[in-house]
């Protein structure tokens, strides 16, 4: 048994069989936004402890990065047992259930390998600030969604940059201390790397003309002193740490929500940076009541020290086949360029003074790599500016290669790299985590923000890949929208999903179709050292398989694009199918 009878299927000779719902394909931000209400209808889902048994896929082309091949798959349990020819004579055991994908494609399961789990699912539950074209925009949205809030509550969202405006600066929090002058906000940006605060929210958080901005964050003020409500890195912390906390119930509730749409996206498997005690909790108790329907590897928090001493004593759980491994850490060396956090090694090009924020001192970043790789975990920094970047590079030096390479360290983001260090990767063995969809959200400014000679040091996926260096690829969502085709899509293009910049930005570090599929198969699974048994299909390995209508390494970018999900499986069950039908 494989699913449960739900509206909108049928099951026929044994096959679950897909029939029109009248879905609407929401490859646009704001069309997205409607998914986690419509997904319900469209997940088939059991029990997540529930064990498959033997099941034969058939009518269906296997494709991986090395290629593609007509196949039968055979799974037993929650493993690959054979991949057969098409026409193979060879008898089915007894008991097997046969699907017939009636000639959709079957992809390693696709991991997304920097996504910020419950961050996304309380992304999902937030107001909606993706795409507000002006500050009053914002605002707008924000009275909307106040309307559903109990007085006095705390209103929260996430999504507004400034750099779609008009003005493309920073806003001034005027406004919105006039819109809700009775009620706290903290409306964070886009990449989570500022947030501006109404005057309620400031006085909550203790933030006046005389607070000193904290180490790591800047707080913006007004030509008198007086904050104007943006915070910028760990000033936003001050405000964060204020806002009510979520509650247990209130985080099971948001994985789970996020786990809903990602598995609609096609994941089998995601990589979580930065996840905190009490997430970590979650996860892990979901996982033991096999309620966890999607693969979790954890990158913990590296801010919390009672968090490092617990996990380090208790070391590294990377076993194979767990719904839950837990092999990382995360910390942060800059911000982000969007918000001139990002730590450069000059001024930025279009604010002078600046060079961006140092968010965790060396010395702390020293001594947490330097304990985890004792440890026997894998560190990843969060790296987006050349200085930054550099100074990973170093601190890793510092540990040695053979470290770096048997414990795979990491740089998340690897965004802006001088020429030097390209080699430095991988002459270190360390990993470029990267997410394609940065480059395609940040290009209408980025060279602002660099200038001519910098902008060129942006976003080399082909030059690392050149240098021999390893790249696993995300979307650092709730920052992006995770849907791999965008991935994928910006991967191949650099371009938008309108095709802009007519020939992409700039065109020589475009990758493959077959590199930007490796991105969230084989070098996913690389990054998050599974390798051996997840990231490609083949015997043995997990029955992670995401099913889709037609062959991406084909028919260029477009075909990408256009690339619906039929059927996510996770150790060998369906966890999402489609309800409109089969391939087209």
């Amino acid at each position: 048994m494989f699913a449960p009878a739900v509206p909108g299927y049928q099951r026929e000779a044994g096959n679950i069989q897909s029939v029109r719902c009248g879905y609407t394909d929401c490859y646009t931000g704001s069309m997205r936004r409607l998914i986690p209400t419509l997904i319900l209808a469209l997940l088939v889902t059991l029990p997540a402890g529930a064990r498959a048994g033997d099941r034969l896929l058939v009518g269906g082309t296997v494709v991986t990065p090395d290629g593609e091949r007509p196949a039968q798959v055979l799974i037993h349990d929650d493993l690959i047992a054979e991949v057969r020819p098409p026409t193979t004579k060879q008898a089915v055991p007894a008991g097997t259930e046969v699907t017939d994908l009636h000639g959709a494609y079957v992809l390693p399961g696709l991991c997304d390998a920097h996504l910020h789990l419950t961050g996304y699912g309380t992304a999902l539950e937030q107001v909606d600030l993706v795409g507000a074209a002006s500050w009053s925009e914002v605002i707008s949205r924000a009275r909307v969604a106040a309307k559903e809030l109990p007085p006095g509550a705390w209103l929260v969202g996430r999504g507004w940059d400034q750099n779609l405006w008009k003005s493309k600066r920073f806003p001034d929090r005027a406004a919105l201390d006039e819109a809700f002058p009775n009620r706290p906000v903290l409306l964070r940006r886009v990449d989570g790397h500022a947030a501006v605060a109404n005057a309620q929210a400031l006085r909550l958080a203790g933030i006046g003309w005389n607070t000193p901005d904290p180490a790591g964050g800047r707080i913006l003020r007004r030509t008198d002193g007086e904050p104007n409500g943006v915070l910028v890195d760990t000033a936003a912390d001050l405000a964060i740490d204020v806002v009510p906390q979520p509650t247990q119930s209130d985080i099971e509730r948001r994985i789970l929500r996020a786990a809903r749409q990602l598995l609609a996206d096609g994941f089998t498997e995601v990589d979580d940076p930065g996840t905190k005690a009490e997430e970590l909790t979650v996860i892990r108790r979901l996982a033991l009541q096999g309620r966890l329907p999607i693969r979790v590897y954890v990158l913990i928090n590296g801010d919390d020290e009672t968090l490092l001493k617990s996990e380090f004593r208790r070391g590294p759980e990377i076993g194979e086949r767990r719904m839950v491994r837990v092999g990382g850490v995360k910390l942060y060396a800059d911000g982000a360029l969007g918000s001139r956090g990002a730590l450069l090694g000059s001024d930025y090009s279009d604010d002078p003074g600046n060079h961006g924020l140092p968010v965790t001192g060396v010395e702390r970043l020293r001594s947490v790599i330097q304990r985890a790789s004792r440890a026997g975990f894998q560190v990843a920094v969060h790296a987006i500016g050349d200085e930054a970047v550099h100074r990973v590079l170093d601190l890793y030096q510092e540990v040695g290669a053979p470290v770096c390479r048997r414990l795979r360290h990491r740089i998340e983001h690897s965004q802006t790299i001088r020429p030097a260090d390209v080699p430095r990767f991988a002459a270190l063995g360390v990993i470029a985590s990267i997410q394609p969809t940065h480059c395609t959200s940040d290009m209408p400014w980025a060279p602002q923000r660099l200038g001519p000679v910098r902008i060129s040091w942006a976003y080399r996926w082909k030059s690392l890949l050149d240098a021999g260096v390893r790249l696993c690829g995300g979307s650092d969502a709730p920052v992006e929208d995770p849907d791999p085709r965008r991935g994928l899509f910006a991967a191949v293009t650099r371009q938008r999903p309108d095709h802009t910049p007519p020939g992409g930005w700039n065109p020589a570090e475009r990758l493959t179709p077959r590199q930007a599929l490796a991105l969230f198969t084989s070098g996913a699974a690389f990054a998050a050292k599974a390798e051996t048994w997840s990231g490609a299909i083949r015997p043995g390995f997990v029955a992670d398989l995401t099913v889709v209508d037609r062959d991406p390494l084909k028919g260029g970018a477009d075909q990408m694009s256009r690339m619906k999900v039929l059927r996510t499986i996770v150790a060998g069950v369906d966890r999402y199918v489609f309800a409109g039908g089969g391939a087209r």
